[in-house]
């Protein structure tokens, strides 16, 4: 049969207009859209669409699956000789079906690129790549069903059935749920990349069924032969994958600083940022050198090894360390106020939960010897809505009062206290 005339006959043909429509309705309508803020990071952009894509394609996958392997039950044609196999023959009619769902898959996360003028990257592909794999092993599963149960019965109960397992397992309790349905679980964050652990899991659960029921197929093995190596094949297949995820909590295992970072140097000190905001850098390194010479100044000498932007580290907050301070450069670059930001960070206190009054007192006399004491006071008024936890500006005179050397020794020794 010729192409032309293969898809013109498919059912894939008619049901095209409304599924292709569903993904891109999640688009445009809001849900599926990527943040305005995405410097044109292309995972990010790309995740989100995809989302709100995998369960309509697999949904309608396996429900014209199951129909088209319906029609073909009722035409008899497995009932007669054919010098093809039937593997050629369901591939063969499957093609169509397929091809619809990869470009369900396919156009909102194309589109959301076009739109924010990104190039797709090998991180922001690799989950469609996996989703389209899914939907073959989908298609394989809905076009089994089909065989065994008529279409009117199979195609909508499939369909149904699909689109809810795999849209909803995010919201069940059990966390490896997420990590095996097909529908890559997260929207990244800028800087944020997929590991292989994250995606092979999708591939492997509903692949070991798909792969079940090919063996079944087989035309070499008896019906029940048949029947217990496809049991076989996908007990195994699924509880392996299930070994490989169960210690996985609610989100995926993830990469951050998945950009290339470009550096400038203040003195012996590496000042990085992602290349989508590199444009501030010097503005960022400059900061970091008249930091590190007001500290120097002070009495208090700061030598880190490197200053790096934490805009790529997505939701994982590392701490700083003496030799790297993680500083939020391009949000203080676009507020002007990037030095404050190098002097919260050269107060080293690097624990997760210093003291409060210790850390504002510390942060405080930062502020005053590098000359943003007016940062200082925007975000003190901030975060004392809550409350604040003691005299901060009586201590900060009095330290101003006692000369440079003792001024030094108290600021280490707060630093020190804060995080004891």
């Amino acid at each position: 049969m010729k192409l032309t005339t293969l898809y013109r006959s498919s059912p894939a043909l008619w049901a095209a207009p409304v599924a292709l429509a569903l993904p891109l309705l999640y688009y445009l309508g809001g849900p599926g859209h990527p943040p305005s803020d995405n410097y044109g990071y292309a995972p990010e952009i790309t995740s989100y669409p995809l989302r709100f894509a995998y369960p309509f394609a697999y949904a309608v996958t396996s429900a014209l699956a199951a129909w088209v392997s319906g029609t073909l039950r009722q035409a008899g044609v497995w009932d007669m000789n054919h010098a093809r196999s039937r593997y050629r023959i369901a591939a063969q009619a499957l093609l169509p079906v397929v091809t619809l769902a990869w470009l369900m898959l396919i156009l909102p996360p194309a589109v959301a690129l076009a739109v924010e003028g990104s190039r797709p990257t090998w991180d922001s592909v690799s989950p469609l790549v996996v989703g389209m794999i899914v939907c073959v092993e989908h298609a394989v599963i809905g076009f089994t069903v089909g065989r065994w149960l008529p279409k009117v019965i199979a195609a909508p109960v499939l369909a149904v059935l699909t689109w809810v397992a795999v849209a909803f397992t995010v919201t069940v309790d059990a966390p490896w749920a997420r990590h095996v349905s097909g529908a890559f679980p997260e929207e990244l964050m800028f800087g944020e990349a997929p590991t292989w652990g994250a995606l092979w899991p999708h591939v492997a659960f509903t692949g070991s069924i798909a792969v079940g029921l090919i063996v079944a197929w087989s035309p070499v093995l008896r019906p029940t032969a048949g029947a217990a190596a496809a049991l076989v094949v996908a007990v195994a297949g699924v509880t392996s994958t299930y070994e490989g995820v169960k210690d996985y909590g609610y989100t995926p295992p993830l990469r951050n600083y998945a950009v290339t970072m470009k550096c400038g140097h203040a003195g012996r000190t590496d000042v990085c940022m992602p290349e989508q905001t590199a444009e501030a850098l010097p503005q960022a390194v400059a900061a970091t050198r008249t930091v590190l010479a007001d500290f120097e100044h002070a009495g208090v000498p700061r030598h880190p090894a490197t200053v790096v932007d934490t805009l790529p580290e997505g939701r994982f907050s590392p701490s700083s360390t003496t030799s790297t301070w993680r500083v939020s450069l391009t949000v203080a670059t676009g507020r002007h106020d990037a030095e404050f930001a190098v002097a919260v960070a050269a107060t080293d206190m690097n624990c997760a939960r210093p003291d409060p009054l210790l850390r504002r007192e510390a942060i405080a006399w930062a502020a005053h010897i590098t000359g943003t004491t007016r940062s200082w006071e925007q975000l003190r008024n901030i975060i004392d809505r809550q409350g604040s936890p003691g005299d901060v500006d009586g201590v900060l005179r009095r330290v101003l009062s006692r000369p440079p050397k003792e001024q030094a020794a108290w600021f280490v020794s707060t630093s020190r206290k804060a995080c004891a």
